[in-house]
């Protein structure tokens, strides 16, 4: 994880049905634009891999993620 900083807070182990639950889980990504005079606020819905090709090379976007939330389990 090149040129990421940050603290780990916490770390666990889970068992391989929790692993294919969040593997098959939708995920809720909130993000905001602070543009100087209409600041906005984006919901986005992705599935694990749609998420993945979001945040690739996401420094390239003006808005910033301010939040990630499991949204639900895909069947």
């Amino acid at each position: 994880m090149k040129g990421v900083r940050g603290l780990l807070i916490e770390s666990k182990n889970i068992g391989n049905e929790e692993v294919e639950i969040y593997m098959s889980s939708r995920y809720r990504v909130t993000t905001i634009i602070p543009l100087e005079r209409n600041p906005v606020m984006n919901v986005y819905l992705f599935s694990k891999k749609e998420l993945e090709d979001f945040l690739e090379g996401y420094s390239k976007y003006s808005e910033f993620i301010i939040s990630v939330e499991q949204a639900e389990a895909m069947a």
